[in-house]
C-alpha cells in the first residue's frame, strides 16, 4: 500500500515485482524482499525516469528514524542485487550527490545502459604451514580468516564462508574441483613460514574455471609485521580482483588488531577452540586462552567480542554448575568490547543475542539490523539478522539473507539446520527434512533430531527411533551425557517420535522439574521439548523465566504450521508473551506475519522503561 492505495504488480526489465507479496520474481525464480525495501523500489517506481532524492526516500518511508541513511543504502544494495540475480542486470541508477533512478525498462530503454551487477565470487583457502617445525598452523588458519574478513568487506565481491573454505581438501582436488565444490570463481590460497622471529607468506590468486593463476606474491619480515602483512595481502588481491572483474578500486577500511604477537598467538587458538563449539572442555580452554591475549593486550578488542560470545554459548555446549555467572560475564566482555569499537561485527551480534535473552527481540532486530548495515557481507551478520527476523515470523523476508548463506557458505552444518527451521515454517516439509539431512553429513550432530522428527512427522516413526540409535555417537557430547542411559533414550523416543502419552507424561514431568531447578542450565533443546509435548505453558515460561542462549532458534520454531506451534500461537496468552518479548513493536517496523492480526499494544512504554 502506498497512500492507502493497493499497488499492482509491474515489471522491471525481464522480472515481475509483486508488491503485496513482497517479490521480485522472474519465471518460477523469486527473491523476497523485505517491506521497506519494496517500499524503496516503490518509490523509485512511482516517479520512474526521474531523479528521486534521498531525503525524499528517507522522508517517506523512514521518518525519523534515525539509522534511516544507512538502512536506504542497504535497501538500495538489496534491489541490485535482486534484480542483478534475477535478471543480470541492475535497473537502480545512483545520481551522485542527489539520489536514484529506477532506469526505464520497454521502449523508452533504449538510452539507457546498465552493468551486469552479479556478484563475483572467491573462497580463501586455508594457507599450508611451511615452517620447520610444522606447528604454527593457527597462525596460517589465523591469517585466512582474516584476509576473508578483510575481502568481504569489499561491496561487490561475494565470499564463500569460513567453515565451507576451512573444510575443503585442499591437496586432494585441483583448482577447477574446488572452484566446481564451492561454486566459486576464484581461489586464494597461501603458506605461511616461521623460522624464528622470520616470516615467509606466500599468496596466490587462481581463476577457478581453467586453474590459471593470476596474480602471486611473497612477503618477507619479522614476526611483528604479521599484521601489516594481513593488511597488504588483502589489499593486493582486493586491488587484483577489481583490475581483473572490472569493479571500482575498493576501499578497505584500515585494521584495527593487536599489536602484540604474544596477544595475537593466544587469540587464534582462542578463537579457533570457540569455532569448534562441542565438547566439555573445548569452549572453556578457548575462554582460557581468550583471556591470556587480554592480560597480555587489554586493549584488543576482538578478544573481548569472542569473549563475550565464548561465555554466552558456553551453558549450550558445555555442563556447567554456575551457568548464570556465564551469562554475567559475557555482558562484560561485551560492554569492553562496545567500548573499544561500538562498530564491531562480533560485539553487535553478541549486543543483540544479549538483548533477545533479556526478552528484547525488538532491540534485538534492530542491532541485528545495524551489524548487516555494517557488513552486508559478513555471513554471521547475515545469520544473525536472518534468523531474528525468523525468530518474528517473517520467514519471506528472511529467505533471501538463508538462500545467500546457504550459497556462500554450502559446507558448514549449523546454517542448513537453520534453513530447515526456515523451510518448515513455510510448510516446505521435504525440503527441509532434506536440509536437516544435509546439515548431518556435514557434522552438526544436533541436526539428528529434526531428521528424526521429520521422518516421525511422516509416518516412519520406528525408522526414525533406528536413525537416532545407529547415530548417537555423532550427536554433540552434551546430548549424549544427557541421553546416556538406555532408558532415557528410550523415554524420549517414545515420548517425541511415538507421542506416546505416558511416555510424554513423565518426560514432561522431568522437564518441568529442570525448569523448577535454578542450578539446572536451560538449553534450546530443553525448552523445545516443551514445545514438542505440546505443553504451550511451560514452553513460554521457560522464554520468560529461563531463557537459554539459543532463544531466537526456539521462539522461530513457534510459527511452524504444525499442531504443536499452533498451540503456541492459538493460546490465550500469547498476545502477554508476545508483548514481554516485544514482538509487536519489531512487527509495526518489520511487518505483522502471516495469521497474526495487528492489535494496539503497551509494548513502546516497556521498551521506554527499558
Amino acid at each position: 500500500m502506498i497512500g492507502g492505495a493497493k499497488v499492482e504488480a509491474f515489471s522491471v526489465g525481464q522480472c515481475r515485482v509483486v508488491p503485496a507479496r513482497n517479490v521480485i520474481a522472474r519465471g518460477e525464480n523469486r527473491v523476497s524482499l523485505e517491506p521497506k525495501v519494496m517500499q524503496v523500489l516503490l518509490g523509485l517506481k512511482m516517479r520512474s525516469g526521474d531523479v528521486v532524492e534521498r531525503i525524499t526516500l528517507l522522508d517517506e518511508i523512514w521518518n525519523d528514524d534515525e539509522a534511516a541513511d544507512d538502512s536506504l543504502t542497504r535497501a538500495i544494495s538489496l534491489l541490485r542485487k535482486a534484480f542483478g540475480r534475477l535478471d543480470e542486470g541492475s535497473y537502480i541508477e545512483t545520481i551522485p550527490k542527489r539520489g536514484y533512478r529506477l532506469v526505464p525498462t520497454g521502449p523508452d530503454a533504449t538510452n539507457f545502459s546498465y552493468k551486469p551487477d552479479v556478484a563475483p565470487t572467491i573462497a580463501v583457502l586455508p594457507f599450508d604451514d611451511l615452517s620447520p617445525e610444522n606447528n604454527q598452523s593457527y597462525f596460517a588458519d589465523g591469517m585466512t580468516e582474516e584476509i576473508l574478513n578483510a575481502l568481504t568487506r569489499m561491496p561487490d565481491v561475494a565470499v564463500v564462508g569460513r567453515t565451507s573454505s576451512f573444510a575443503v581438501d585442499a591437496k586432494a582436488k585441483t583448482v577447477q574441483e574446488i572452484g566446481a565444490d564451492l561454486n566459486v570463481g576464484h581461489l586464494l590460497e597461501g603458506s605461511l613460514r616461521k623460522s624464528g622471529d622470520r616470516v615467509r607468506i606466500t599468496a596466490r590468486l587462481f581463476q577457478s574455471s581453467d586453474g590459471r593463476q593470476l596474480w602471486s606474491e611473497t612477503y618477507d619480515g619479522e614476526l611483528g609485521d604479521i599484521f601489516e602483512f594481513q593488511d597488504r595481502i588483502a589489499r593486493s588481491i582486493s586491488t587484483e580482483l577489481s583490475q581483473v572483474l572490472g569493479l571500482a578500486d575498493p576501499i578497505l577500511p584500515a585494521p584495527k588488531f593487536t599489536k602484540d604477537p604474544k596477544a595475537y598467538a593466544y587469540f587464534l587458538q582462542g578463537r579457533e577452540l570457540v569455532h569448534k563449539l562441542n565438547g566439555q572442555t573445548t569452549i572453556p580452554s578457548g575462554i582460557s586462552l581468550l583471556e591470556r591475549a587480554i592480560a597480555v593486550d587489554p586493549e584488543f578488542t576482538d578478544a573481548h567480542a569472542w569473549l563475550a560470545l565464548a561465555h554466552f554459548i558456553l551453558p549450550e555446549f558445555s555442563r556447567t554448575t554456575d551457568w548464570e555467572k556465564h551469562f554475567d560475564l559475557s555482558r562484560r566482555a561485551l560492554e569492553k568490547a562496545l567500548a573499544l569499537d561500538p562498530q564491531c561485527s562480533m560485539a553487535l551480534l553478541v549486543q543483540a543475542l544479549q538483548l533477545a535473552y533479556r526478552g528484547k527481540l525488538d532491540q534485538a532486530l534492530t542491532v541485528y539490523e545495524h551489524a548487516v548495515t555494517l557488513d552486508p557481507n559478513n555471513i554471521e551478520t547475515m545469520a544473525g539478522f536472518g534468523l531474528g527476523l525468523m525468530s518474528i515470523g517473517l520467514h519471506e523476508q528472511a529467505l533471501p539473507y538463508w538462500e545467500r548463506i546457504i550459497e556462500q557458505d554450502p559446507l558448514c552444518g549449523i546454517w542448513h539446520t537453520t534453513y530447515g527451521g526456515l523451510l518448515l515454517a513455510a510448510g516446505e516439509f521435504e525440503k527441509a527434512e532434506a536440509a536437516f539431512r544435509r546439515s548431518f553429513e556435514l557434522g552438526f550432530g544436533a541436526a539428528a533430531f529434526g531428521v528424526s522428527h521429520r521422518m516421525a512427522e511422516r509416518g516412519a516413526k520406528d525408522a526414525a527411533i533406528n536413525f537416532m540409535e545407529e547415530n548417537f555417537d555423532a550427536l554433540a557430547p552434551i546430548e549424549q551425557a544427557e541421553m546416556r542411559q538406555p532408558l532415557v533414550r528410550r523415554l524420549i523416543y517414545k515420548a517425541y517420535l511415538k507421542k506416546g502419552p505416558v511416555a510424554s507424561w513423565l518426560l514432561r514431568t522431568a522437564l518441568k522439574r529442570r525448569l523448577k531447578d535454578r542450578d539446572a542450565q536451560p538449553t534450546a533443546a530443553s525448552v523445545i521439548g516443551f514445545l514438542f509435548l505440546a505443553d504451550a505453558d511451560s514452553f513460554m515460561e521457560s522464554i520468560l523465566t529461563k531463557p537459554n542462549p539459543y532463544i531466537g532458534y526456539t521462539i522461530a520454531r513457534i510459527w511452524e504450521p504444525t499442531a504443536e506451534s499452533e498451540n503456541v500461537r492459538n493460546h490465550k496468552d500469547f498476545r502477554l508473551f508476545a508483548e514481554r518479548l516485544g514482538l509487536p513493536v519489531a512487527w509495526n517496523k518489520y511487518g505483522w506475519p502471516a495469521g497474526i492480526t495487528p492489535w494496539s499494544h503497551a509494548s513502546e512504554q516497556r521498551v521506554t522503561a527499558a
